[in-house]
């Protein structure tokens, strides 16, 4: 049951930490020019997610130090506790990600007292994500590699953060034009999703190259046959064969951003069959990038277990 708990905890606080650092970074920096959507960046959802993150932070801290010393998490003691957090990689990564996430959270609520806010949020997010890398297999790299690694993984991180956000900006923008047709035109989101496509390439081509190289530093290249026949390899492949779909969902969803982008056709029928369609589209690319998600929780607790 404790491990069930702990699984649940870290599915939830990579699911937070990556969502908020891709929604308030891609609402910064993806959808300049897009004053006729929906801006208001996500309101109480966004609040409430950035208070759940150091709960959950705390909680599967907890967990972890429960399961690291064989104990339930109400057994427990403060100096137990104490002891871990200040002595270890990663009760020392929890510090600085709980330090960061609430300096975020307080951001956040006070973004409407100045245009400071948002951005500070979001460089907190950041480096709370990047914290990630302080525990697990990057960590587990020692000496100049393990720096190394612990970086290209950050990037790693920071680029899938950032195109889960503008999935999730885009599936909301285009939900909301295609209920509000006569208030919200298409042309400006299909003209936005145009000009995002050199920017989500690069961060396609930047997730791939880092997920190469943490595979290499984790158990090298050479060893992949080996670790196919593994539980982890087998998760990996399945990670791999997700990711293959939210391209190609990415891909289609660039095509009829491209087709429609600088057309002047804006006819109520017209838009809402291309509405609808990229609905579909960005809701399975969304679920996708959930499932990944899903997958990289759970291999962040296996090992690829070459003998």
């Amino acid at each position: 049951m404790g491990e069930l708990i702990e699984q649940v905890l870290r599915l939830a606080h990579y699911a937070l930490l990556l969502g908020l650092f891709g929604w308030t970074t891609f609402g910064l920096v993806g959808l300049r020019g897009q004053s006729r959507a929906p801006l208001d960046r996500g309101g109480h959802t966004l609040s409430i997610a950035a208070f759940a993150a150091p709960v959950v932070s705390l909680a599967l801290m907890l967990a972890s130090i429960a399961a690291m010393m064989g104990e339930p998490i109400a057994a427990l003691n403060w100096p137990m506790v104490e002891a871990m957090m200040a002595g270890t990689d990663i009760g020392k990564a929890f510090l600085v990600r709980a330090a960061l996430l609430v300096i975020g959270l307080c951001a956040l609520l006070g973004r409407y007292r100045g245009a400071v806010g948002f951005p500070i949020a979001s460089a907190c997010f950041a480096g709370a994500l990047i914290t990630l890398g302080w525990s697990g297999h990057a960590a587990a790299t020692e000496g100049a590699f393990g720096i190394f690694h612990r970086l290209n993984n950050g990037v790693h991180l920071l680029a899938a953060g950032l195109w889960l956000g503008a999935i999730g900006w885009f599936l909301r923008l285009t939900v909301a034009a295609h209920s509000k047709r006569n208030n919200i035109p298409a042309q400006p989101l299909l003209a936005a999703m145009h000009g995002f496509a050199p920017l989500g390439v690069g961060l396609v081509v930047t997730v791939a190259f880092t997920g190469l190289i943490n595979s290499q530093l984790t158990f090298g290249l050479e060893n992949s046959g080996t670790v196919l026949t593994t539980s982890y390899g087998i998760l990996l492949a399945a990670k791999v064969i997700l990711v293959g779909g939210l391209l190609a969902f990415g891909a289609h969803n660039a095509r009829i951003s491209r087709r429609n982008a600088l057309t002047e056709d804006d006819e109520i029928a017209d838009t809402a069959i291309k509405l609808s369609g990229l609905r579909r589209s960005l809701m399975s690319e969304f679920v996708l990038a959930i499932s990944v998600i899903v997958l990289v929780a759970v291999l962040g607790t296996m090992s690829p277990m070459i003998v």
